[in-house]
């Protein structure tokens, strides 16, 4: 017998399929890129990522705390440091790059 270890979410024919959204996600190595955290924010708002500015408030952009917990979220399962309040206190990507560099440096200098 063998046992699924992939998160399934019932359908209403009573067949599992994998839920994308709770899978688990690789380890990163590396920080994220200006790029990557354009285009996860971007997508989170429903927005194409270059009309994200770097100095543009997320929150009038239509981020809201749901949208940015799921961020959180989905970067800590692939071992990106990053402090939810922190975020929230400085809703800009240039702020936020500026953080998760930051947080990735700590926690490879063993401070975080």
């Amino acid at each position: 017998m063998t046992v699924s270890t992939t998160p399934t979410t019932p359908t209403t024919t009573g067949t599992p399929v994998a839920n994308p959204s709770r899978t688990r996600a690789a380890r990163r190595t590396t920080p994220l890129s200006a790029d990557e955290l354009r285009r996860d924010v971007a997508t989170a708002i429903g927005l194409a990522p270059e009309a994200v500015e770097g100095d543009a408030h997320l929150v009038h952009l239509g981020l809201g705390s749901l949208e940015t917990m799921l961020l959180v979220t989905r970067w800590r399962r692939q071992g990106v440091p990053v402090d939810f309040a922190a975020l929230t206190a400085a809703p800009t990507l240039d702020a936020w790059y500026r953080h998760l560099g930051e947080a990735w440096a700590a926690r490879d200098a063993g401070v975080a």
